[in-house]
């Protein structure tokens, strides 16, 4: 068990590296990126190709010959049109990635230098030039060109002297953007036409995907061992998949020219009454092996069914469950992506090499009947096993294959959450660490308009916050407030959202994200209602003489209808106006200052409570006591943290305590944790405090215990 241990932790460790690597993250991300153009085509060749017959003369019959029409242009805008949908999409991720490292270099002209790069290569108008190799043919070629371009022509846009300058006259700035990378644009796509013409001229390889794949042909043509051509056939195909190369269609030439005729030769046998000797053939290894797919993929799927935690990916395997079972595996592919992924190595290639060796003995030794029947290669499985040997029996290896495969994937499953769990972690701290670069400098994050790893996952969260808010699963906690005998008068609200994946997240973050989304009006009416609401339990528990303190946006201070929400929350729950207080910021007054005498002078029309946070190191404080009526000010943090050892500190309260007497307000200590600031702020004159000394923000139900326990 240990070395089991150790070796998943080399494994993860691995996978942590090529996470880290800027080029390699962006062929991951760039694969992602594709998933609905994946996903739109897998459904496309389902419908054209599910093979019952009764469904084909169905829809034949329902909308004439030309029914598949529709779903062939779609499928030639996603599988025909792969490569160059993939060159777009890794070139614009490692554009987007290196310009977290280095000087900046437009994503979008990146990609298209890429593309047309790509082309380049090819050249369309060479009489050799094969329109698949634009679709899943010539991923490897994709990948390639994306890679080398990308990195091409970010040095080349570093050259000064490569960059064509435009004075700055009105000129639009996107067209001198464009202008100024003519030269590392064009020298890039230069350098791969040249090497076109090199490939033709001195090695006449014409196409390079055909000059692989017929290499490879002459490897198969000189093993003449069918069990060792077997094994190679089926790990080749899976290395090559590794590497984003399309294994099955690179090796499709030796499918046809070796394995196919074997179905043939064998029917032909056994027409003969003599039974074949040659077990491994095309349809032998679409049935018993590449189940799902390459890598056995209805294994994976049914793995993360099972054992899965993350939704993400439960999600991806639920869309990818029916183009799997019949065999179309792009979606796990590229989704998870299984491409330069160490984690899914060892079961990509052990778990089909076993279905093989394992089939063909059982085959052998006659338990079950050759596979000799033609079958198309999007049969289901279980109905290939029964077709291709004319027994049930060929159904019921199926069911054990793929039972063997699917436990054989458990354990890699359960390591690849881990590290996905613990990339996740790392994207949220992107996300963390640049709010709080705002947060600091006081001005307003704008995360969701980045076009980076930060605005992704930033939008990925609003959207799980919306879609939480909607679904009323935030939550709030409530911190005590209590007078100088320990008695609890408050409980201030506090929102808390326990992301499904994260756990919970920053509220400050949370809040800003809920601005910038322009949902914080919406978000806040859900908090004054759900406040109020819990003060109504609480006093039909018997709880009186207790009021709830709420924080509000600027967005709520200028939401013309936040009085009228009020009004309504205090009706609904019956509760008196003296019961409710409103808690503002000085960073929030100023934010509106225009606006917001008349909205607080509403709140003392109603018998709302008002009260400042953060008072005491603003410049503007004083000013506001003088324009408005705060029944509580709240001394600033750092004010009570420093107030033992800084006797200016004690002072500054002292000095605020004293002006409270005066205008009639009282004075609360926040982020009070000993007992020796209590003693010290109780003999300055403070009457409330809050703080860990008391307790942490806790849920209504732990709150309830709380005041019982100190009543």
């Amino acid at each position: 068990m240990p070395s089991f241990t150790g070796f998943f932790e080399f494994l993860s460790r691995l996978n942590d590296k090529i996470i880290s690597k800027p080029l390699l993250r962006a062929v991951r991300n760039g694969f992602t990126f594709m998933m609905p153009f994946v996903l739109l085509g897998s459904f496309a060749l389902v419908i054209m190709s599910l093979p019952i017959q009764s469904y084909q003369q169905f829809m034949l019959n329902m909308f004439g010959t030309n029914w598949k029409n529709v779903f062939e242009y779609i499928r030639d805008g996603t599988y025909n049109s792969f490569s160059l949908i993939a060159v777009i999409s890794i070139s614009y991720s490692y554009a987007q990635e290196m310009n977290d490292y280095r000087d900046y270099v437009s994503p979008i002209i990146a990609a298209m230098t890429s593309l047309a790069s790509f082309t380049a290569l090819y050249g369309i108008t060479k009489p050799e030039f094969l329109i698949v190799n634009f679709g899943v043919f010539g991923v490897f070629s994709a990948l390639m060109v994306a890679i080398l371009s990308s990195i091409l022509f970010r040095e080349f846009s570093s050259v000064k002297r490569f960059k064509i300058r435009l004075g700055t006259d009105g000129a639009n700035p996107g067209f001198n953007l464009a202008l100024s990378l003519f030269l590392p644009s064009g020298i890039t796509i230069a350098i791969f036409a040249c090497t076109n013409k090199i490939f033709s001229y001195f090695f006449d390889i014409t196409d390079l995907q055909i000059f692989i794949s017929g290499k490879l042909s002459i490897l198969f043509m000189n093993i003449h061992s069918d069990f060792f051509r077997g094994v190679l056939f089926i790990l080749l195909t899976h290395v090559l998949w590794l590497l984003g190369i399309h294994g099955s269609n690179m090796l499709e030439p030796v499918a046809q020219g070796i394995f196919v005729p074997v179905l043939d030769n064998n029917l032909e046998l056994m027409n003969l009454g003599i039974y074949p000797s040659e077990i491994f053939s095309k349809t032998f290894c679409d049935t018993f092996v590449l189940m799902g797919g390459c890598g056995t993929m209805l294994c994976l799927v049914l793995a993360i069914l099972l054992v899965g935690k993350n939704k993400s990916q439960q999600q991806l395997s639920k869309f990818s469950l029916i183009p799997v079972l019949f065999n179309i595996n792009e979606l796990m592919v590229f989704g998870i992506p299984i491409v330069f992924n160490p984690i899914f190595v060892i079961p990509f290639l052990g778990v089909p090499l076993f279905m093989m060796i394992f089939s063909l003995f059982i085959i052998k030794i006659g338990l079950v009947p050759l596979a000799i029947y033609h079958v198309e290669w999007t049969t289901p499985v279980f109905l290939s096993g029964y077709i291709s040997t004319g027994s049930i029996r060929g159904s019921l290896l199926q069911l054990f294959n793929l039972c063997v495969g699917t436990i054989c994937y458990v354990p890699f499953v359960k390591l690849w959450e881990k590290a996905y769990q613990s990339q996740r972690d790392g994207n949220l701290k992107k996300v963390l660490d640049a709010f709080k670069i705002s947060e600091d400098r006081g001005v307003m994050s704008s995360l969701l308009s980045r076009y980076d790893d930060v605005g992704s996952i930033a939008r990925a969260l609003e959207a799980d916050l919306e879609d939480d808010l909607r679904n009323n699963k935030l939550n709030l906690y409530y911190q005590p407030i209590v007078d100088c005998q320990g008695n609890v008068v408050c409980m201030e609200a506090l929102l808390r959202w326990k992301h499904n994946s994260y756990g919970f997240i920053y509220p400050p973050l949370m809040i800003a994200l809920a601005e910038e989304a322009i949902i914080m009006t919406k978000l806040g009416d859900w908090i004054i209602d759900t406040a109020c609401r819990d003060l109504d339990t609480l006093k039909k528990k018997g709880f009186r003489n207790i009021y709830v303190c709420v924080n509000i946006s600027t967005s709520q201070l200028e939401d013309k209808g936040f009085v009228d929400v009020l009004r309504k929350a205090l009706k609904q729950y019956h509760l008196a106006p003296g019961e409710l207080e409103i808690e503002i910021t000085e960073r929030l007054a100023l934010e509106v200052n225009r606006k917001i005498k008349g909205l607080l002078d509403a709140f003392n029309v109603l018998g709302i409570k008002l009260s400042m946070d953060d008072f005491g190191m603003g410049h503007s404080s004083l000013m506001y006591l003088k324009e408005y009526n705060f029944d509580t000010v709240k001394l600033d943090g750092s004010l009570v943290k420093e107030i033992l050892n800084n006797k200016n500190c004690q002072n500054i309260v002292s000095s605020i305590i004293s002006l409270g007497q005066t205008l009639n307000y009282t004075v609360l200590a926040e982020y009070v944790e000993t007992k020796e600031q209590m003693d010290l702020l109780r003999d300055l004159g403070c009457e409330l405090f809050q703080g860990y000394l008391f307790n942490k923000a806790i849920p209504l139900d732990e709150a309830m215990e709380y005041i019982k326990s100190k009543q």
